[in-house]
């Protein structure tokens, strides 16, 4: 079964507040978010996991909303040195996945039938980059191949190094989504993907 893991532990720094629990819709972003994932979930992607930061008040209590929605999490204490460490941790908490589904949990406008579309196209050998208009997005999928490439990831630039290093295992997938490249990254964003239909 892939294992669809959202990145959520980042510090919002260009958002100015914590992102994760801007409104949208009149629902906190990343809650949006795994909405999404979770109307997602089938007999292939069946399991869900979001990394948060450290564990503090804060974070514990996100981790009580996500629950509440019936999405586990998990802390992960090196976040703040970088994306990679966030999904290595994820990776390292789900060994018997037969792959990976990694998004971010400032995407809220990734369509459903986007993130299905990623994990069905997922083989134990391969690496899926979804993509709109030519242009690399997320969720992206990880064979099981690849546990010990993700768990060694270190440092801010995620799965870069994965990707550059098997190429010959990269598979691109051309989606009908804009949603695939919106991450809110600005408030201004916030109301660009108001406007993006599921």
């Amino acid at each position: 079964m892939i294992q669809g893991i959202v990145l959520a532990a980042g510090r919002s720094r260009r958002f100015g507040t914590d992102k994760r629990r801007a409104k949208l819709d009149g629902q906190p972003m990343l809650l949006r978010t795994m909405q999404r994932w979770l109307d997602a979930r089938d007999p292939v992607l069946g399991d869900l996991l979001v990394v948060l930061r450290e564990a503090d008040e804060q974070e514990r209590e996100l981790a009580a909303q996500l629950r509440e929605l019936g999405v586990p999490s998990t802390f992960c204490a090196d976040a703040d040195l970088g994306m990679a460490h966030s999904l290595a941790w994820g990776v390292l908490q789900t060994p018997r996945a037969d792959g990976w589904l990694i998004g971010l949990g400032d995407m809220p406008s990734v369509q459903t039938a986007s993130i299905l579309a990623v994990a069905h196209a997922l083989r134990p050998g391969n690496i899926v980059l979804p993509t709109h208009g030519g242009l690399r997005g997320h969720p992206v999928g990880f064979g099981s191949d690849f546990a010990q490439d993700l768990l060694a990831l270190r440092g801010d630039a995620g799965a870069r190094s994965v990707l550059q290093a098997h190429r010959q295992a990269l598979q691109w997938l051309e989606l009908e989504d804009p949603g695939l490249l919106l991450d809110v990254d600005e408030p201004a964003q916030l109301a660009l993907a108001t406007r993006q239909k599921a």
